[in-house]
């Protein structure tokens, strides 16, 4: 009897150490994981470069120690128009999440957004902004103050995106990382104009090369934007350099004399 009760008491111990262990478990996925009040709206595109449907584009950002589910976080304009954030969506220490709408959502003038979190307490606002140029500019937050331009991009990376959309031989919509959707223009080559011979032939040949592939972008050190902000790069789709293929197959020109074809990565080029 002795024996069995002595037994049951060391069971009794294993049993309250194996609580413990579990509540120490929960206490640290709560820790790493939890809502949090400090996520910001960091930038945001109410009227991109070409068609606001779909090119839209708003980032947030999360500045804590902390992974935060922002899953049902809701984004509101200043019309009261919402959009929700996916379930499960969690938003690791110093990343960031880009939300696109499917339509046009961000009206050009006078516009604000709200962002809730699941519980519909409020996480952050911006203030009311107007945007009406039609290009890469965006507003986005400069520690208290919000400006409105475009941010020099890390030197010497090669980015990765998606193409939302061709708009000719030698221009391109992308989707691209925290910056949302950009419009590129392929730097040192020019393609013929709509109202010109071979757009239609130089456009379709970008079309079957990267639109809705992913692409890498090689941006122009010397000068990132053009005079129209868009981001001056080197483009490769399907592992080969779309800047050089087109001038290869007769799509496009060069237009400066330095451009040298078996190293054009190399050069910067102006317009």
């Amino acid at each position: 009897m002795g024996c069995f009760s002595e037994m049951k008491k060391k069971q009794e111990i294993l049993i309250g150490i194996a609580l413990i262990l579990l509540l120490g478990i929960a206490l640290a996925t709560s820790t790493n994981l939890s809502a949090s009040s400090d996520i910001e709206i960091y930038a945001f595109d109410q009227n991109p470069a070409g068609s606001d449907k779909g090119n839209e584009w708003v980032t947030l950002y999360n500045p804590t120690n902390e992974s935060v589910d922002i899953g049902n976080w809701v984004l509101e304009t200043a019309d009261g128009e919402k959009e929700t954030i996916p379930e499960a969506t969690i938003l690791h220490p110093g990343a960031y999440y880009v939300y696109t709408p499917p339509y046009q959502w961000l009206d050009n003038s006078n516009e604000a957004i709200t962002l809730s979190n699941s519980k519909g307490e409020e996480v952050d606002k911006t203030p009311v902004v107007s945007d009406n140029k039609n290009d890469n500019r965006y507003w986005m937050r400069n520690n208290s103050e919000w400006i409105f331009g475009v941010k020099e991009i890390e030197k010497g990376k090669i980015w990765s995106g998606v193409v939302k959309h061709v708009v000719d031989g030698d221009t391109i919509d992308v989707s691209f990382g925290i910056y949302g959707i950009q419009r590129i223009r392929l730097v040192g080559v020019d393609t013929p104009e709509w109202y010109e011979e071979g757009y239609e032939e130089a456009k379709e040949f970008v079309n079957k090369t990267c639109s809705g592939k992913e692409v890498k972008l090689n941006v122009d050190d010397g000068e990132q934007h053009d005079r129209y902000y868009r981001i001056l790069a080197v483009v490769y789709g399907n592992n080969t350099n779309l800047n050089e293929k087109l001038v290869r197959g007769g799509y496009a020109e060069i237009i400066i004399n330095c451009f040298n074809p078996k190293n054009p990565d190399k050069i910067h080029f102006r317009f």
